[in-house]
């Protein structure tokens, strides 16, 4: 029987909120995936149900860069380069996070808690904040760089 882990997780607050409606949404559905992931970890559940939420999540996260994506180009985002190479790296990270998940090892758990620190804390806190300002300023401004 794994240990339990009951592992801190990030919770969902104002702090999180990028201020752009639709990527707060989708921000928070993939905390509350990433919440379910815990949750399965932490019952005990094993690797083909934590697989699946893991896939949920990649999935999730693939539509909302999509998303991102578009907004960046439609808007002309001067770091759309650098904030579609985080994309990428996240998407890489979580794909071999995906197939070295092992949810009866202590260190695998260990790095779910991190995995899910860079996704919801980092990135959104810095880059999709970032982001949000930006389109919220075009939204303001229309045709103006």
């Amino acid at each position: 029987m794994p240990e339990q882990c009951v592992m801190d997780w990030i919770a969902w607050d104002h702090t999180l909120e990028t201020g752009h409606a639709r990527m707060d949404a989708d921000h928070k559905e993939l905390a509350e995936l990433f919440k379910l992931l815990r949750d399965a970890v932490d019952s005990g559940k094993g690797r083909t149900a934590c697989a699946g939420v893991l896939d949920d999540i990649i999935r999730h996260a693939k539509a909302h860069f999509e998303l991102e994506q578009r907004l960046m180009t439609q808007q002309r985002y001067p770091k759309t380069e650098q904030h579609a190479a985080e994309h990428a790296m996240l998407i890489s990270q979580a794909l071999d996070y995906r197939q070295s998940f092992d949810v009866d090892s202590a260190a695998s758990r260990t790095a779910l808690m991190r995995f899910a620190e860079v996704w919801l804390a980092f990135h959104i806190l810095f880059s999709d904040k970032e982001l949000a300002a930006f389109l919220a300023r075009k939204q303001a401004k229309p045709g103006e760089p």
